[in-house]
């Protein structure tokens, strides 16, 4: 009876305890909900360092195919790219046909011939060289661009000397050029530096300059040339006395010259200051030309150079430092010389101071 009533007794307590106690699925519910809410704690290693998560192997690298050029022969299997022989090299340009196909554009038209005198029209849209519209305003300019693309020197180094009488001829116009311009216009003419074609040039320069109506300047000009630096002096030297052998000077091109060249001292500083440039060559160019002329030509150009240079310094050649007693004896047999005379009929003939 006794357990009898124990059993009856727990009875009531079971059933207070499965009341209480939620469903299995609520269970199942309930734990899942605290699952999604509070991760569960895990233990880490024992060094207290995270664990390294390993990564994916990487996936494998197709291989492109090689790019082999158009033309080139087809590669066998096996064999090394690098070892491909080179495409082979095209003859000639493709044709229009070829080239639209291969890179599908319209090939460039061929220039025409209006094309062409366009792209050869000056900046204003005149036709030809720019120097042309200049031949009127500005004939010296005109002209030393002519020079540039018409050669007085052929291409094999010989002298054109029919288009050389024609530029000079064109440059002793009055107003063409003035006498240092000359020293623009021999560079530009590109002329060889050989003596001999120097002294053709020169040559051409004193037989058409000195009959023009600017033939007393033509001394100026031979002697810009070579303070210029653009004419050898001996060219000049042999230019004259081919001209003038056995002749004489009517326009006083030799004297006014030599007086132009002449070297520069404390009592010449209007001369010619040149290193190495001194008395005695000087003299020594005067007396060859000198020597190439007819008597009587010879000792009037000395004659009028010696006047020349002592108007020029202001007193008499005896008084001036670059004439010493040596360098006057030289001059006055010279003039004896030339003129047939003897050293005592020298102050008579001359109206110069030499002793």
């Amino acid at each position: 009876m006794a357990e009898k009533r124990k059993a009856e007794g727990d009875a009531p307590l079971m059933k207070r305890q499965a009341k209480a106690a939620p469903p299995l699925a609520a269970q199942s519910k309930q734990a899942g909900v605290v699952a999604q809410t509070k991760a569960p704690i895990t233990k880490g290693p024992p060094n207290g360092k995270a664990p390294i998560a390993k990564l994916p192997p990487k996936a494998p690298i197709a291989k492109r195919l090689p790019i082999v050029a158009a033309g080139a022969p087809p590669l066998a299997a096996g064999a090394d790219i690098a070892k491909r022989p080179p495409p082979p090299i095209p003859t000639k340009a493709p044709s229009a046909e070829g080239f639209s196909k291969a890179s599908g554009m319209t090939p460039p038209a061929s220039p025409t011939s209006s094309d062409v005198a366009s792209a050869q029209a000056s900046p204003n849209g005149t036709s030809g060289s720019s120097w042309q519209r200049f031949s009127d305003t500005d004939p010296l300019y005109a002209l030393i661009g002519e020079l540039g693309e018409k050669k007085v020197v052929t291409s094999g180094g010989d002298l054109d000397e029919e288009r050389l009488q024609e530029y000079i001829e064109r440059l002793v116009q009055p107003g063409v050029a003035k006498p240092k311009d000359w020293i623009e216009v021999w560079a530009a003419m590109n002329i060889p530096v050989e003596i001999n074609v120097h002294a053709t040039v020169v040559q051409h320069i004193i037989e058409i300059g000195v009959s023009s109506e600017v033939g007393d300047t033509i001394n100026e000009v031979l002697a810009e040339l070579v303070k210029g630096h653009r004419v050898k002096i001996k060219a000049v030297e042999q230019a004259i006395a081919t001209i003038f052998e056995c002749g004489c000077d009517e326009k006083d091109c030799i004297s006014k010259f030599l007086l132009l060249i002449f070297p520069k001292s404390p009592t010449s500083e209007w001369g010619w200051s040149r290193v190495g440039w001194s008395w005695k060559e000087w003299w020594g160019i005067a007396e060859k030309i000198l020597a190439s002329m007819e008597s009587s030509g010879a000792f009037e150009v000395l004659r009028s150079l010696l006047s020349a240079i002592e108007t020029e310094s202001g007193t008499y050649l005896p008084h001036q430092q670059i004439w010493d007693e040596k360098r006057l004896s030289l001059v006055r047999a010279a003039l004896c010389r030339y003129g047939g005379l003897q050293e005592d009929e020298l102050a008579a003939a001359v109206d110069i101071s030499l002793s």
